[in-house]
């Protein structure tokens, strides 16, 4: 009897098993600064998930859960998916997790993730190239990269995932170029920024990446699949490798740089102001130029802040910048010069400039005041007469204010009101789905925007079938202005 009761326990366990398992899903590998997504695929008729909150030092962030029912042998049984992500910086391992599966506590594997470089992508219908100006440069130097995105005209892209770039090691700034175009069989996209060094030696950028978005192509719909998930592809740019320069001892610029200042006035009256205007243009790292301070005794000193402008042009980093000071001073003085030091990259050297110093008069009058001063204190007081108002008077200016008070609120409510009317009706996406004559053009236009919305989707797939186009079409432009969807 005990050895029945003992192989009917290891059957039941053994078929609990059979129904049972817990499956890691990943990559082998992981590219540093991009996040890595794991998940864990757990089958059984009652499950209890491990709290995942922390693999090494790194936080686990939950991703989301799904859940399906399957059939085995008759038996029906769940099964849900949990993803995670992380965001490693070195090689580490997922460890084992204790699942709780139909009463039986299951182990998973651990599994071991390396890390690894980026490669640049090789495809027929995608390339992106970074391009630099010069390889050689020098710390604070500028350096124009482009950035070429090239795309086949006959794909069908829904969306392309391109967050701004972080260019390790430099400080950066986009310049205001955006530019597309078609090139034989392809559409180009450029974007261009300006790079300076801000550290010496052998300096890399590593590959950039967008994330195309593109659905499907099926020959039972022309090649085009309308209501076909988008499918989501990464590539990666080529790595750039610069050789940084250090600038010479107590210099922080590099260019050609002109100073230039001026006064207002050179005589005034005490308690006059004088106003000093300091100009620096040329082209190089001008938002590395230090703020200029004045300091001078018995005077009074106000500055406003800088102003820096700068644009990129064939020169360079075409640059100005200004500062005025306005000076009250209590007696005559020199205002100093200013100066600017500088690496002159033509002529490799160090070069300073300075402005002129300025010798300012203050003419006394004090005494010359004195009798009209004297005067004015002798004069008699001015007489101020207050008229009282009554209480019904009160009253009616207080009644009047709130009616103007109520009157601009309500003013200011109906054209808030009316602007959001307004700005809705003139959103892109609803134009261009007014616009729209069949439902083959409505699902063209609604295709980008699948799994955006649960209601949206059934929209669509309602689109599809329906032979009321008018009526659904209504419907849609509805739903989108509830949900605000921008075109």
């Amino acid at each position: 009897m005990k050895t029945v009761f003992r192989t009917l326990t290891i059957f039941i366990l053994f078929s609990l098993q059979l129904f049972s398992s817990v499956n890691l899903n990943s990559s082998n590998s992981f590219i540093k600064g991009e996040p890595f997504i794991f998940e864990f695929e757990v089958s059984g008729s009652s499950i209890n998930f491990p709290k995942i909150e922390k693999i090494e030092d790194y936080v686990v962030q939950n991703l989301g859960t799904s859940r399906s029912l399957q059939i085995i042998n008759g038996k029906y049984s769940e099964k849900i998916s949990q993803k995670f992500q992380i965001l490693p910086q070195k090689e580490f391992t997922i460890p084992s997790f204790i699942f709780e599966i139909d009463g039986i506590k299951i182990e998973s594997t651990s599994k071991k993730i390396l890390e690894k470089k980026a490669d640049k992508t090789i495809s027929d219908n995608f390339d992106l190239q970074l391009i630099s100006s010069k390889k050689e440069a020098y710390i604070g130097e500028e350096i124009l990269l482009t950035l070429i995105f090239k795309y086949k005209k006959n794909l069908q892209i829904t969306n392309l995932g391109f967050e701004p770039p972080h260019f390790e090691n430099f400080w950066y700034k986009k310049v205001d170029t955006n530019r597309r175009y078609e090139e034989n069989e392809y559409i180009v996209q450029e974007l261009e920024y300006i790079l300076f060094a801000q550290k010496s030696g052998k300096v890399e950028i590593k590959p950039l990446s967008i994330i195309v978005q593109q659905v499907k192509q099926d020959s039972r719909f022309g090649n085009f699949s309308f209501l076909g998930v988008p499918t989501e592809k990464k590539i990666y740019s080529n790595p750039l490798e610069f050789e940084i320069k250090e600038l010479p001892e107590n210099t922080d610029l590099i260019g050609e740089f002109f100073i230039n200042s001026e006064i207002d006035k050179q005589e005034l009256k005490e308690g006059e102001a004088l106003s000093l205007k300091l100009n620096i243009k040329g082209v190089g790292n001008f938002d590395d130029i230090k703020d200029y301070t004045l300091e001078l005794k018995d005077a009074i000193i106000y500055a406003n802040k800088p102003k820096i402008e700068t644009k990129y042009s064939t020169a360079g980093l075409e640059g100005t910048y200004e500062k005025i000071f306005s000076i009250v001073p209590n007696s005559s003085l020199i205002i100093p010069s200013f100066s600017i030091k500088y690496f002159d990259k033509k002529q490799n050297k160090v070069i300073e400039k300075r402005t002129k110093e300025y010798k300012v008069l203050v003419n006394n009058i004090k005494n010359k005041e004195e009798p009209i001063l004297e005067k004015a204190v002798k004069k008699e007081p001015t007489k101020v007469i207050e008229k009282s108002s009554s209480f019904e008077e009160k009253l009616l200016f207080f009644l009047f204010g709130c009616f103007v008070t109520l009157l601009i609120f309500g003013l200011f409510t109906y054209v808030r009101i009316s602007k959001n009317r307004i700005k809705k009706d003139n959103n892109p996406l609803i134009k261009k789905i007014k616009s729209s004559k069949n439902k083959e053009e409505l699902l063209k236009i609604l295709l980008p925007y699948l799994k955006y919305n649960s209601e949206l989707d059934e929209l669509i797939f309602k689109c599809e079938k329906t032979n009321k186009f008018k009526e659904i079409k209504k419907t849609i432009i509805s739903l989108v202005k509830q949900l605000d969807i921008k075109g």
